[in-house]
């Protein structure tokens, strides 16, 4: 998580979403990071969410908005749409068995270009970089920087992506 937000850069301006929150580490770093005028999580598990509540409460982002939803569907609504779409997605090991993994990620990549605001990022873990590469381009955004690493036992992608303005 403070991986993530280490690479995705820091701006004052950021309205932050992370459309599978989990248990929010991903808010949690990026609240402590510096500032930041909002935070939002979503996720499809209330029992997720309510772990995510008790841990951004913990590190003083109470007034994160958390919402179950699909972060297939999700729009964040309100003045601004999300700068920084930050995410570790499901990569199909805890979650998501018996679902198409690709597909899932290839969707949720579309969703989250035409969600992101002009200017802004994606920063996120793929376990299917070659794929997520193709649709990415083909989605007109801009890598910044990808890196491989090991996520305890398979090796995964952290990249992060640029919405030209």
């Amino acid at each position: 998580a403070a991986a993530l937000v280490r690479v995705a850069g820091v701006r004052p301006d950021d309205v932050v979403w992370d459309p599978f929150v989990g248990s929010g580490l991903e808010l949690c770093e990026r609240m402590k990071a510096g500032p930041c005028v909002r935070l939002i999580g979503t996720d499809r598990d209330q029992n997720a969410l309510d772990v995510a509540r008790k841990n951004l409460d913990a590190a003083g982002a109470k007034n994160a908005e958390l919402v179950c939803a699909d972060a297939l569907r999700f729009v964040p609504r309100g003045p601004r749409p999300p700068t920084l779409v930050i995410t570790n997605p499901p990569m199909g090991r805890r979650v998501l068995r018996g679902e198409d993994l690709h597909t899932l990620l290839d969707r949720f990549l579309a969703h989250a270009a035409s969600v992101v605001a002009p200017g802004g990022r994606i920063a996120w873990i793929t376990p299917v970089p070659a794929q997520s590469a193709r649709v990415i381009k083909y989605l007109g955004l801009e890598r910044i920087m990808s890196s491989r690493i090991d996520m305890g036992g398979f090796e995964a992608q952290l990249e992060v992506w640029h919405r030209p303005a």
